[in-house]
């Protein structure tokens, strides 16, 4: 009888114990989101694997890791640094990592043809993911490139806006939710005393997966502009969104 209870009670201690340690990790709910993802592949055997992510600002210390797998089989870590707030409880954070063929830092990435990762957020004794959801974001570069996008919490991210003389342009990505899709540029020259509309036009696909798209955008500003500050909405299955900087909007300036 004393042997079996001694038995029970071994048990216990060890789901208690199994209990404790799955305590301390957990998926992300709000903690930590991918925000976008990012492979360039240029000559001289280039390589690069960047990439924005937001955690909430629980706690001033923290660390926020990628773990990657490059198709070898083998895993990596490599750290986020801080970049900035977003809003008043979110930061965001990056990394970037790089080979070639002089400076072979990371030979783990020669010849990548896809690569699968996960965020890892610590903080305040606790350990959170996010993973997509236990499938884990995979990011392939078989398309033509040489940039390939992988979006993680937004459907929609503006990359880049410039001014050129009396052109206007830039790229937006999108997550192809659907076929019929539209994709507008809301801007002012003026800090937003008038306020201007054009549409972006779809110019390619962003991975090799399929699941993000180029959109483009060009318009004549006129001459004589000194500032651009815009927005980007994204109708696709009657919703829309919104990418403006955190309520900050973009700006530009030649």
């Amino acid at each position: 009888m004393m042997r079996r209870m001694g038995k029970l009670a071994m048990g216990l201690f060890v789901v208690v114990m199994l209990m404790g340690t799955l305590a301390q990790s957990a998926f992300a709910s709000g903690e930590v989101a991918l925000l976008k993802a990012y492979v360039y592949k240029y000559k001289f055997g280039y390589v690069g694997f960047s990439g924005d992510i937001e955690v909430l600002n629980s706690a001033y210390a923290k660390t926020v890791t990628v773990h990657y797998n490059p198709g070898n089989g083998t895993w990596y870590d490599t750290n986020a640094s801080y970049v900035g707030p977003t809003d008043a409880s979110h930061e965001k954070w990056s990394f970037s990592i790089a080979t070639d063929n002089i400076n072979n830092a990371h030979p783990e990435l020669s010849g990548l043809t896809s690569i699968e990762f996960a965020v890892k957020y610590e903080v305040n004794g606790q350990t959170y993911w996010d993973n997509n959801g236990g499938s884990n974001y995979t990011l392939g570069t078989s398309s033509s490139g040489p940039g390939y996008t992988l979006l993680g919490k937004p459907n929609v991210l503006a990359q880049y806006g410039f001014i050129n003389g009396t052109s206007f342009y830039g790229n937006v990505t999108v997550k192809d939710l659907a076929y019929t899709k539209t994709v507008k540029i809301v801007y002012t020259t003026n800090n937003w005393v008038t306020t201007q509309e054009g549409y972006a036009t779809y110019s390619g696909e962003a991975n090799g997966a399929g699941s993000v798209e180029n959109w483009g955008f060009d318009f004549n500003v006129g001459s004589g502009v000194t500032q651009i500050k815009y927005a980007v909405s994204y109708t696709v299955n009657g919703q829309t969104y919104w990418d403006n900087n955190y309520g900050n909007n973009y700006t530009v300036t030649p």
